[in-house]
C-alpha cells in the first residue's frame, strides 16, 4: 500500500513472526513491493560501526545467491519504533532510502515504511522527520 506524508510518498509492508522459523514474513498484498524480502529477522549487532551509530539490533533478510537480500541497523526513535536505511544501485548511483520500522508491543507483527529513494543525510532533520512521522501515526 502507499501512502504519502508531508508529499513524500511511501510503502506500507506488514509482517507476521513465524515462531518457528524466527522470521517475520511478509503478508499477502494486492500489490507486492519487491523491494523488501518475504521475511526479516531482528538480531543482535555484530559490527561495532552500527552499534556507534546507535543500531544494538539489525534487520536482515536471508542469504540469497551469497548476499544479504535486506539488512539495516535498528536505531530506537520512540517505544516501538525504528529507523533504518536501504541502499540500491541505479544507474550506477547508489540511491538510499529511508526505513521506519514499528513493532508490536508484543513482538508479534513489524511494520515498514518504506520511503523509496528518499533520505535526509543530515541526522538531526532526519531524526525531526521522523518523529513528526511517527507522530502523524499515532494521531
Amino acid at each position: 500500500m502507499e501512502e504519502m506524508f508531508n508529499f513524500v510518498h511511501y510503502k506500507v509492508v506488514r509482517y507476521q513472526l513465524n515462531r518457528e522459523s524466527g522470521y517475520f514474513e511478509k503478508e499477502p498484498s494486492k500489490i507486492n513491493f519487491s523491494r523488501l524480502p518475504f521475511d526479516l529477522k531482528i538480531e543482535e549487532t555484530r559490527e561495532q560501526r552500527f552499534v556507534q551509530q546507535g543500531a544494538k539490533e539489525m534487520i536482515t533478510g536471508r542469504v540469497k545467491n551469497g548476499q544479504r537480500q535486506f539488512f539495516t541497523g535498528l536505531i530506537p526513535m520512540a517505544e516501538g519504533f525504528y529507523y533504518g536505511d536501504d541502499y540500491k544501485r541505479s544507474k550506477g548511483e547508489m540511491k538510499k532510502s529511508l526505513c521506519v520500522f514499528e513493532l508490536s508491543t508484543d513482538f508479534k507483527t513489524l511494520v515498514v515504511y518504506y520511503f523509496n529513494n528518499y533520505y535526509i543525510q543530515n541526522r538531526e532533520a532526519r531524526v525531526k522527520f521522523i518523529l513528526s512521522f511517527i507522530q502523524s501515526l499515532t494521531e
